[in-house]
C-alpha cells in the first residue's frame, strides 16, 4: 500500500506554509512507523521561489542521532529559480542503492550506514537507499536557500513485515 508520511516541522509555524527556504540546516523530519520503501521525495512550492534552492532528504538509522546519517540518499532536490506556488519538484534517488563492490569497501558499521547500506554485524549490505524501518528517520535539510516556502513530501510503499523481525522494535511488557 502506498502512503504519504507526514512531516514534523522544526517549528509549528511552518506546518501550514511549509519550510522556509531562506535558511539552511535541518528543517523537518519524517518519523518511520513501519517497514517501508521510499518511492519518491518531493517539495511542493507554497510561496514562489526568489532563486534556486537545494534540499536534501537524509536517512538517519537511529531517530535523533547523527551517527550513520546518510547524505541525500533519499533525495537531493534543486528547486529552480521563479518556481511558482503549486509546482512540485521530486526525486527518486531512494530507488537506487550501493553496488556490491561499493558496499564491500565499507568495513565499519558507521561508514556502511553513512554510505547508505545496512550493517549486518560483520559486513555492509547494499540494501536500497529508501529501505526504511521503525526507528529510522528521514531529515529534510536545506543546503542552499533562497526566498520561498515549500512543503516536504515523502511517499512510501508499506512492507508487510512482523514487528518482531525488526531490529529497532520492542514489544512493551
Amino acid at each position: 500500500m502506498r502512503v504519504n508520511l507526514k512531516p514534523r516541522h522544526l517549528t509549528a509555524a511552518l506546518t501550514l506554509s511549509g519550510i522556509d527556504l531562506s535558511t539552511t540546516g535541518d528543517v523537518a523530519y519524517f518519523e518511520v512507523p513501519f517497514k517501508c520503501q521510499a518511492v519518491y521525495a518531493g517539495l511542493t512550492v507554497t510561496v514562489v521561489m526568489g532563486g534556486a534552492a537545494v534540499v536534501k532528504f537524509d536517512r538517519r538509522n537511529l531517530a535523533g542521532s547523527a551517527t550513520g546519517r546518510t547524505d541525500g540518499t533519499i533525495a537531493t532536490i534543486t528547486i529552480p529559480n521563479s518556481t511558482a506556488a503549486g509546482k512540485m519538484v521530486y526525486d527518486k534517488a531512494c530507488q537506487t542503492s550501493l553496488t556490491e563492490a561499493a558496499a564491500a569497501l565499507l568495513v565499519t558499521a558507521a561508514t556502511c550506514r553513512a554510505g547508505g547500506g545496512y550493517w549486518n554485524g560483520t559486513t555492509c549490505e547494499n540494501h536500497p537507499y529508501g529501505e526504511l524501518q521503525p526507528g529510522n528517520q528521514v531529515v529534510v535539510e536545506i543546503i542552499s536557500g533562497t526566498s520561498g516556502n515549500a512543503q516536504p513530501i515523502l511517499v512510501v510503499d508499506i512492507d508487510e513485515e512482523q514487528f518482531a523481525n525488526l531490529q529497532n522494535c520492542l514489544l512493551t511488557a
